[in-house]
């Protein structure tokens, strides 16, 4: 396996296990140009919108109906800035499918290559509506507690013993604390997701399992909102016994007396440990493609090369090899001329028979050159006139008079690539002529319009081709007569069918013998 293959082959394999960790996360995922084009999004997402990888892919991502009216302006300016190297990150709500909405952690994160130009923008959307209702429960909580203040002592027994039985089933974890930051509850799911007991996390025991450097963060986050009584929200991570790490999501309100006087909070945590794992799988794997395309760039940029080499040694090459065939070709007719009528009529033949092998060794020269091109030098698109291309084809191939070609009316004036396309009419046309028993042959080229593309048309109406040479025909060097017969290469077809393919088109043949030949190719818009 050469170089270039084993890169493709690498890039594959991290392909299919970046797609199998994209697909399956909870998250919605997109994959965005700087421009906002979406490269791809995650079967979540697609799920979600009750919309197909075609429907997205390819187009704006403010384009996706998701998103309402409203919401397009400020995503785009939002793309803009995430392109020039802005982390972007706002709460939205999406539409999905049967109009089911919900609020969605959104952020934009730009990815750099080495140089640090954004190559590419991953979106991210995490469902947060739980939380939303979790904090809305933990108001409603909170309102409470200020409720059974004023009611008197009776009301607030009534009200803690309902507050505790909603804690106790609540499907997010529950705490209390004072304003030194211990602990005065927790419920059934906050032990479950710490994996601490409730007795080990009162007071300042809650703080025992959770890494150092999480602490700082969570008392830096509690230090800035505790004189303004701000909600708080921190992401940390809970250590198990037996070695598990948890990563939560908390969210606190500040709990108040009647006067205002902050005594403490109320919060939730979530787990959030799925999600963390798939964006530090997704960080990696987004590090492992830009590493990737750093070496395709490399590859291309090394096939680049290559192919100059081998552009260069095809000329050297076809110039030394055509030079002793011309050669060749002028001793046999000087020869020929010397000898005059010494020469026998058989030696004239044989004298002939060369001169031809020698043209149809350049011939095959020229051909081989012509393939090897295909594909490989770029040709700018330009205004193409089918019509007018196509009387420029029979004027340089000039038919007999006899012979009859017949155009047909309204071909397409379009954008396209001038030269492959003017290649593959002259070999069809050319064989139709060359190939023809008679010199009174007629051909007929049509065209059909085919939404995305033309469907070109070349029907003759010589000797027809039997079923079974249908794929014989389009391989290279393989020709239906005997080249003592009819000179020719048998690439012609060979290099019809390669460029038509790289143009993203396809050939077919209809046939049947005595009764002449149609090959219809497409050719897109």
């Amino acid at each position: 396996m050469n170089e270039s293959e084993s890169v493709e082959a690498d890039i594959q394999g991290n392909q299919v296990c970046f797609r199998t960790i994209f697909d399956q996360t909870s998250l919605f995922l997109g994959l965005i140009k700087p421009d906002g084009t979406v490269v791809e999004v995650n079967q979540t997402l697609l799920k979600f919108g009750g919309l197909t990888s075609t429907e997205v892919v390819g187009r704006f991502f403010w384009e996706a109906r998701w998103w309402t009216s409203a919401q397009k302006a400020q995503l785009r300016s939002w793309i803009a800035c995430a392109a020039k190297g802005e982390f972007i990150r706002y709460e939205v709500d999406i539409v999905g499918a049967g109009n089911n909405i919900i609020t969605i952690d959104f952020s934009i994160k730009p990815i750099k290559n080495e140089s640090g130009q954004v190559i590419l923008l991953i979106s991210e959307g995490r469902d947060i509506s739980e939380r939303e209702i979790a904090q809305r429960n933990c108001q409603l909580a909170n309102a409470e507690l200020e409720q059974r203040v004023a009611e008197g002592n009776q009301a607030i027994e009534k009200s803690e013993r309902r507050w505790e039985t909603l804690a106790k089933i609540f499907p997010v974890g529950i705490y209390r604390t004072d304003l030194s930051g211990n602990c005065v509850y927790v419920n059934y799911r906050w032990c479950e997701i710490s994996g601490i007991t409730s007795e080990n996390a009162l007071g300042k025991g809650w703080r025992c399992t959770i890494p150092k450097e999480d602490l700082e963060r969570i008392d830096l986050e509690v230090q800035n909102i505790i004189q303004d009584a701000k909600p708080f929200e921190c992401e940390f991570r809970f250590i198990h016994a037996d070695g598990k790490t948890t990563w939560v999501l908390s969210q606190a309100v500040a709990e108040t007396k009647d006067d205002g006087k902050v005594i403490g909070y109320v919060g939730t945590i979530i787990d959030i440990s799925e999600h963390k794992q798939s964006e530090l799988a997704l960080k990696q794997r987004a590090e492992e493609l830009t590493s990737l395309t750093t070496i395709l760039a490399q590859t291309t940029g090394l096939l680049q090369k290559r192919n100059q080499e081998l552009d260069q040694f095809a000329y050297v090459a076809s110039h030394d090899l055509k030079a002793p065939l011309r050669a060749i070709a002028s001793l046999s007719e000087w020869i020929e001329e010397d000898l005059a009528d010494q020469l026998p009529e058989e030696n004239r033949h044989q004298m002939h028979l060369l001169r031809g092998r020698v043209h149809r060794m350049e011939g095959l020269i020229n051909g081989l050159l012509e393939y090897s091109r295909i594909g490989r030098v770029q040709t700018e698109s330009c205004l193409v006139n089918v019509g007018e291309l196509i009387k420029q084809v029979i004027d340089l191939l000039a038919p007999p008079l006899s012979f009859t070609i017949e155009v047909a009316d309204q071909m397409p004036t379009f954008m396209t690539k001038r030269l492959p396309l003017q290649q593959v009419f002259s070999n069809l046309i050319g064989n139709a002529i060359k190939h023809h028993p008679r010199i009174d042959g007629h051909v007929k080229i049509s065209v059909q319009e085919r939404g995305a593309y033309y469907e070109f048309a070349v029907t003759d109406d010589g000797a027809g081709i039997a079923p079974e040479y249908y794929d014989k025909i389009f391989a290279i060097f393989q020709t239906l007569q005997a080249r003592d017969q009819k000179e020719s290469t048998g690439i012609g077809l060979a290099i019809v069918k390669k460029i038509v393919e790289t143009q993203g088109g396809t050939i077919t043949l209809e046939s049947q013998i005595n009764a002449g030949s149609t090959f219809c190719f497409t050719w897109y818009k």
